[in-house]
């Protein structure tokens, strides 16, 4: 029997402020599907609204076992819409995809969105709102975040995006640490099939100020071989 050798992988980038059949994979540099009065703002936060990377068996040097990118979108809801003088309103959605290569699996992956809320910056609502997706063979589901301006706003407005879910499972979970309120995704697998993921968050920060900081991050682990 062969055995089996283990790849550690992370990235982990800050965007700070400072001022469908299952078959098809979800492509994170295609933003979410809008309805409803929310705006794309692609020029509040510093830094691309996409990064992409290779993980490695040993750190820089070694074979690469996946590429790796990862996407931020910020909406605002319109103010227009919005009965609440004292705060306005967003959305922050987060796509990530690891492709494993040379012989490699996404043995687990993790996704993580968090938004800055020591401050002023609060966080209303999460997509996916489940605490587990599990499939047994890949299978379509969808990331749907609703965003009413924390009930204030006249009109509903959806986030939305299809991804495949590869066989294993995904545990889902909303925790603050270090000042910031998270949401994970971790998918165990293992999978040599692209995987892919959308997280998202509704939030609001006082009226005419900039929005709360963001940080997102994903990471790897990978197996060898892989049978999936």
């Amino acid at each position: 029997m062969l055995g089996k050798k283990f790849a550690l992988v992370v990235v982990a980038v800050a965007l700070a402020l400072t001022p469908l059949s299952a078959g098809a994979q979800m492509n994170p540099r295609n933003k979410p599907t809008t309805v409803g009065p929310l705006s794309f703002d692609g020029s509040t936060y510093a830094g691309p609204d996409c990064k992409d990377g290779q993980f490695r068996r040993n750190g820089d040097t070694g074979r690469v076992t996946s590429k790796w990118t990862f996407c931020t979108y910020f909406y605002r809801y319109s103010t227009a819409q919005d009965n609440n003088s004292n705060r306005d309103f967003g959305a922050m959605w987060l796509s990530t995809r690891v492709n494993p290569t040379n012989g490699w699996c996404a043995r687990r992956v993790i996704s993580r969105l968090g938004v800055q809320t020591s401050g002023t910056g609060k966080v209303l609502k999460r997509a996916p709102q489940k605490k587990r997706l599990g499939a047994t063979r890949s299978r379509k589901v969808q990331t749907r975040l609703v965003v009413n301006a924390g009930g204030s706003g006249s009109t509903k407005s959806v986030l939305k995006k299809n991804w495949t879910l590869h066989r294993g499972e995904v545990k889902i979970r909303k925790f603050k640490k270090d000042g910031f309120t998270n949401l994970r995704l971790d998918y165990k697998g293992p999978t040599k099939k692209t995987a892919s993921f959308g997280a998202a968050f509704e939030m609001s920060w006082p009226q005419g100020q900039n929005p709360p900081s963001i940080f997102p991050e994903l990471r790897a682990l990978h197996a060898k071989p892989c049978s999936n």
